[in-house]
This record gives C-alpha cells, structure tokens and sequence, in this order.
C-alpha cells in the first residue's frame, strides 16, 4: 500500500480525483472543508450525489474496482477504478469514506499503518465517523458521500505547512478546481456548485471567450478510432486590451500566461492538460515562448479514447496518438502564428477584417535570412508630415531616425518582457497625458487635410499602446479648441 501513495498526486490533483467520483454520482453540490487544524490538517469533501449502500462501498473500496475497459455512463470521469483510494491516500495516512442512502449511513476506512502492522488488506469498520463541519451536514440527508483524510505526511503536499503557507496552498486548491471544472461550474457542462472552506469556487475560463478582443478560429472536426474529436484553436488579447493589471493576471491563470499557452485537453468536458505543446512541432517540439503565450486550443475528447490519448491514472496527463499529430501540429501552427502576429502588434491585428486594419504601422520588421531588422515606417502618417515640414532638412530627421533604429536593445527588451512575464503599457499621469495629447494635436494639424481630423487622429493612435480614453479625449479638446 505505501507504494501505492506515491504516484505522483498533489493536493490540487488529488482533490480533483475526489470530485470526479461525486460528479458520476450525479452530485450537484460539492462542498470542501480544508482545516490546518494547528498544524494536523483533516480535509472532507461532501456531495449531494446517489450515495452509498453496504455493498456498493465496499466496491468502492476496493483497488481497481471498475478498470479502464469497463463501459461508463457519460457523466463517469474514472479511469481506472483506482482514484478514490490513490488520491486520498497520497495525501493522508487514514482515510474514510461515509455514504448515505435512504436515511441509513454506512462508513469503511484505509488505515496505511494498520494494513502494515496485520500485514493484511482490510478496511476498516470504523466505530464512529470522524468529526468534521461537513459530518453534521452529511447525517442531515437523505442520500450523499462524504470522505475524510487524516493523518496527513511529508508525501502530501498540506503537512508541515506554517498556517499562512498552508491556506496559500488551500488557494491554489481552489484555483486548481476553478481551472478543471470551469465548464461544469459555468454551465457548459452539467450545472455544478463546488464550495471550498464555505466560498463558491467560481470558473476560469481559460479562453476568455466573452471578452471583446478574443480571436476564436475555425474549429476542426478529426475523426480517430471511431470517434470525433473537436478542436478550437483561441488567440487571446493583448495585455493592452485588459481594463486593468488584475484582469490580466487572472486571465492568465494558476502558474501565470507562460505556462498556460497550448492544448487544452478535455475528457467528457473535464480538463485533463492544461497547457503544453504535448510534444507536437515536427523535427524540433514547440516549447513554452514568449511569442505563442496567447494562444489556447481546446481539444474535446469522449470518454473512449483514453488508452488511444495515455490518459494517466491521474488525469493530468495525455499524448495524441501517431495518427493526428500531423493535423494537431497544423492546427497548432497556425494558432501560434496569429498568437504571435497578436503579440508583436498589441492586438492591432487581427481584431477586425477592415481595409485599414493593418495600415500605417510605426515600425516594420525585415529578414535578413536568420538575422531580423526593424525599421521605423518612412510611409507613417506622422514621419511624413515632419518631414514635409522640414522640406530641405529632412534629411536631418532620416539620419536621426537611422541612429535611433541602429541602436535598439533588442536582446535587452526581448529579456526584460521574458523576465516580466510580458509587456504592459505605462500608465500616464495627468501631465504626462496633457503633454503626449498636445503632441499628437500637433502632429494631426501637420498632417495633409485630405481626410477629417478625426481619421487622422484614429491613424495615429491605432498603433500607439495604451491609448487611454482620457488621451484621446484629451487630444480631441485640443483638436477642438479656437486657435488663439
């Protein structure tokens, strides 16, 4: 049994599995209590589900009761009959698992230190079930489950955590449910409600799908062992494009935006990968860039592909078979190419299919076979316009311009954005605001009056990161005011 406890599980991962049991027992309300408990951590989970009658437990209880060919309802997300007692007991030294049907209670437990002193494997009969706020709750109805971990050791990730240091662990948990079970909790799935320590853990929807910026692309239907698979390539938005830094970071989900970027991988509507390349890329696999951070792809698998896609015993883990990796690389390839497009030009491209979607750029960027040159646009609006004004002295600014494109830190800027985890746009003060917005009045008036004001302004600040509302109602009062 002790070999048992170590397949790799973490709290965040293990709880998941213990949801995944309430979920196929058609539980609607998942309720998870995590108490430090002055450094002896107990948790309980307690659900609304069907419950459990004596030998339907006892089932349960044993190791590999429903294996991976065995036929499972649309709801069932086990695998390999294994979760309920690896899960938990990767965690805790004890535990026990209550069921209740029909207004009768029935409870057997895992004790790791009484199988190794009888040297036998049998569960235990407990005397009474172990307090808990959720053991009330659960003798209060008619039918529901609730499992308890005791005893938790070095092999878990919630013992011998300062308190502060263990509800920081107990966040994560909570995101980590947000994450799996965001279509389930949003509705996309069977409606759920999971609570954690009395909160309602609320979905992270990793695409953002209701933000105005999202790129969703044409989904691709791939047929393998007699199934479909459906895949949804995202680019999500731009820094530029969140109201504020916490949308941004929160969009970025558990582990940050770098680590999120690549296949999402659902079984029966529960996330199983999270991110990663799942080693696709030809001759030389993709790998977690700067560039591709925004794209996201979903891949919807059935629950009868399991062996076909090495589906872990966790559910953490998942690899295409041979015979689509060709047409996932694809797939992926164009998503991090628009992914990247996004990246370079803030969102400018790509957000709407205009005639003047992608005109006046401030900088252009060249190959020169492995080595890239950027270059500021002699074609800009602006550029031209100052230099219309110097007329015989334009050259001064060319030269000037020259200097300026000969001597960007590129390798500096590429490391501070790494380092960053991005590139966020400098938010101006009110002088700062009034100074740039009396530039850019400036700059429309010096350009040709061949089109309105209005235009002219739009094609200045299309390319301009963070061009707040306050700037261009700034810049457009200037526009406005007599000349004096």
């Amino acid at each position: 049994m002790q070999s048992l406890r170590g397949l790799g599980y973490s709290p965040e991962t293990a709880v998941a599995d213990l949801i995944d049991n309430s979920i196929a027992a058609g539980a609607t309300a998942i309720d998870v209590d995590i108490d430090w408990n002055d450094g002896d951590p107990i948790l309980a989970i307690l659900d609304d589900g069907k419950g459990f009658e004596l030998d339907e437990l006892v089932t349960a209880m044993c190791f590999g009761g429903a294996g991976p060919l065995a036929e499972r309802s649309e709801d069932d997300l086990g695998r390999f009959g294994l979760g309920l007692k690896t899960a938990s007991l990767s965690q805790c030294r004890r535990m026990t698992v209550a069921g209740r049907r029909n207004g009768q209670t029935v409870a057997l437990a895992w004790d790791v230190d009484e199988v190794a002193s009888r040297r036998r494997w049998d569960a235990i009969v407990p005397d009474k079930i172990p307090r808990s706020p959720l053991t009330d709750r659960l003798e209060e109805r008619s039918k529901g489950a609730l499992v308890l971990w005791e005893r938790m050791d070095a092999i878990g990730g919630l013992s011998g955590l300062d308190k502060e240091t263990f509800f920081l662990r107990v966040q994560n948990i909570r995101a980590h449910a947000a994450m799996v079970f965001h279509r389930f909790l949003g509705g996309d799935a069977r409606r759920l409600v999971i609570t954690v320590n009395n909160r309602p853990v609320r979905p992270w929807d990793p695409f953002l799908r209701t933000h105005p910026a999202t790129i969703t692309m044409h989904s691709e239907r791939l047929r393998h062992a007699g199934a479909a698979i459906i895949v949804m390539p995202h680019v999500l938005p731009h820094r530029d494009r969140f109201a504020n830094d916490a949308d941004y970071e929160g969009a970025g989900g558990p582990g940050g935006w770098g680590e999120r970027q690549g296949f999402y991988v659902y079984r029966g509507r529960r996330l199983v990968v999270a991110g990663g390349w799942l080693g696709l890329g030809g001759t030389r696999a993709w790998t977690r860039e700067e560039s591709s951070r925004l794209a996201r792809i979903s891949v919807d698998l059935p629950l009868g592909v399991d062996a076909e896609w090495r589906i872990d015993v966790r559910k953490s883990l998942a690899r295409p078979p041979g015979a689509l990796r060709t047409q996932l690389t694809a797939i992926g390839a164009v998503c991090r190419e628009k992914a990247r497009e996004v990246f370079a030009w803030r969102g400018n491209r790509g957000r709407k299919k205009t005639a003047t979607a992608d005109d006046d750029p401030v900088w252009i960027a060249q190959s020169h076979g492995s080595r890239l040159s950027y270059h500021i646009s002699r074609e800009h609006p602006a550029v031209s316009a100052v230099a219309g004004r110097l007329g015989g002295d334009a050259n001064l600014l060319d030269g000037l311009l020259e200097l300026i494109e000969r001597s960007v830190p590129v390798e500096r800027i590429w490391l501070d954005v790494s380092e960053a985890e991005g590139a966020g746009s400098a938010t101006l003060d009110a002088a700062e605001t009034a100074k740039l917005a009396g530039q850019i009045a400036a700059l429309v008036a010096a350009m040709p009056d061949d089109e309105p004001a209005s235009e002219r302004l739009e094609r200045l600040l299309r390319h301009l990161p963070g061009a707040s509302p306050s700037l261009r109602r700034s810049v457009l009062q200037l526009m406005e005011a007599p000349n004096e």
